[in-house]
């Protein structure tokens, strides 16, 4: 089981973004727990929690931006689209909104930046959302700020509280777990809580300048088989990996965007998102790996889908 990072937090305040989402939720708690106070964008109200200060409003809001990085020394930036109905609202978004929340940190003289890329922006012409990330990354890395930054790269991010993965895991109920593009596709994994503390002990300002990847550990990643075989007994009986071809996959993702250009509501699986998920290496490329003093990961990929899945079932989802 995971264990609580120490109280390291000495009364300094963060501004976080993305705190409402999945994997800011597992952050906040952490900044919480180390001892940090908690400055948190959000587009709507929020219940009261002890240590954190909501601030409303969006990365398209210049007046809010400024007051949440007021007073603050660190800037932790998850928020960000996964998906959106055009090429144009994810720069618009991943890339506007980022340089309009740098800049509020530069005036406000934050002094450290820790900003939350993806993968995908390692080939940022295969879709659309990495393209958006590779361009946020390149606003730091291009220009010069008064604050230091890190940038960190995750893998498939899972654990209690995420929905996408849901979607996989309720195919064993067939006894099936798709694999896009090949069974061979490899791809680096890591429990939400794992990345959470990871990002948390980031805020002592380590890594500065640097682009860093992050997993749990397993030198090489995964495969869809992988996965199958680290499910729990009960949930992986029979199951069978089966390819998707890109062809399928494309087809299904382009009739999906048509369909969500017409219902103006942006999905999941596009053609953009089936040329990422066919990409045949997602792995941590080792003189990258994120390293640190105080962290490494707790949860292996079979006690982390052990405890994904208890969480499913403890809500009703799975």
């Amino acid at each position: 089981m995971p264990t609580k990072n120490k109280k390291t937090g000495s009364g300094q305040t963060i501004a976080l973004t993305g705190a409402t989402g999945f994997l800011g939720g597992h952050v906040l708690q952490e900044l919480i727990d180390c001892g940090y106070g908690v400055k948190a964008l959000t587009r709507r109200p929020q219940q009261d929690r002890p240590n954190v200060e909501w601030v409303e409003g969006s990365l398209d809001d210049p007046e809010s931006l400024a007051r949440l990085v007021s007073d603050c020394d660190i800037l932790l930036h998850l928020a960000g689209l996964t998906k959106a109905l055009s090429r144009d609202i994810f720069f618009d978004v991943n890339v506007g909104g980022s340089k309009a929340l740098f800049k509020a940190a530069d005036s406000a003289g934050v002094s450290h930046v820790i900003h939350i890329s993806s993968m995908a922006a390692r080939e940022p012409r295969l879709s659309h959302y990495g393209a958006s990330k590779a361009g946020a990354d390149l606003l730091l890395t291009a220009r010069k700020w008064s604050f230091s930054w890190t940038i960190v790269r995750p893998p498939a991010i899972y654990g209690p509280g995420d929905k996408e993965i849901l979607k996989l895991l309720k195919a064993t109920r067939y006894g099936v777990l798709p694999a896009p593009g090949s069974s061979k596709n490899r791809f680096s994994m890591i429990h939400a809580v794992d990345l959470a503390k990871a990002l948390v002990a980031l805020c002592d300002k380590s890594n500065g300048q640097a682009i860093v990847e992050i997993d749990d550990g397993m030198t090489g990643g995964y495969t869809v088989s992988d996965v199958a075989k680290a499910m729990p007994d009960s949930s992986r009986q029979k199951t069978r990996t089966i390819p998707v071809p890109f062809a399928l996959l494309g087809t299904i993702g382009a009739v999906n965007g048509l369909i969500a250009k017409v219902i103006n509501r942006p999905a999941m699986l596009t053609l953009s998102t089936a040329n990422y998920l066919c990409h045949p290496d997602w792995t941590v490329r080792e003189p990258r790996r994120f390293k640190h003093a105080n962290w490494s990961p707790q949860f292996d990929l079979k006690a982390g889908l052990l405890d994904t899945i208890n969480w499913y079932r403890k809500n009703d989802l799975l």
